[in-house]
C-alpha cells in the first residue's frame, strides 16, 4: 500500500492541494462495502483493507473528493476476481469514507470518474467527484489515474 504523502505531492503537481485522512480497516471488506461486492466479500473475505478519503482544492477554490481504497485478497486469483467484480459498473464497491462522516456525508459518487489497478493479490481503485464548480472530465480522470499509481 503507498503511503498518502506520494499521493498528495503527484496530485500537487499538477495544482491540486489536497486534505485527507487514511483508515485502517483490517479483514473487514464486507462491513465496509455495499452491492454485489460486500457479498462477494462475505465468500471470498479479504486480509486487509485500507481506505483513504482527500478533499481536493484547485487554485480557484474548486472542490473535489478523492476516495481511495486498497484491498489485499488472500491469494492472486481472488484479487483478479474482486477487481473485474468491482470494475463493473452498477456492481457497488468499499464505502468511501466521507459517507460515514464529515461535511461531505450526502456526496455519492457517480463512478464516471474511476480507475483501479493491481499488483499480486492488492487491488486499488480510486473514484472522484466533484462538490462544486469546474470539476469535469479530463481532469478528474487525471486524479483517480494518480491516485492509484
Amino acid at each position: 500500500m503507498e503511503d498518502l504523502t506520494s499521493i498528495k505531492t503527484r496530485l500537487a503537481r499538477r495544482g491540486l492541494h489536497l486534505d485527507g485522512q487514511l483508515q485502517h480497516d483490517g479483514a473487514n471488506c464486507a462491513e465496509h462495502a455495499y452491492g454485489a461486492v460486500q457479498a462477494f466479500f462475505r465468500v471470498h473475505p479479504c486480509a486487509d483493507l485500507f481506505r483513504a478519503q482527500f478533499q481536493g482544492k484547485d487554485s480557484r477554490g474548486d472542490v473535489l473528493l478523492v476516495a481511495v481504497s486498497w484491498v489485499r485478497m488472500a491469494d492472486e486469483a481472488s484479487a483478479v476476481a474482486y477487481r473485474e467484480l468491482v470494475d463493473t459498473y452498477g456492481t457497488g464497491n468499499v464505502v468511501e469514507l466521507s459517507r460515514e462522516s464529515g461535511r461531505y456525508r450526502t456526496v455519492r459518487y457517480t463512478a464516471r470518474h474511476y480507475s483501479s489497478g493491481r499488483s499480486s493479490t492488492v487491488v486499488v481503485n480510486a473514484q472522484a467527484e466533484p462538490v462544486a464548480r469546474g470539476w469535469v472530465g479530463l481532469a478528474l480522470t487525471t486524479v483517480v489515474d494518480e491516485a492509484i499509481r
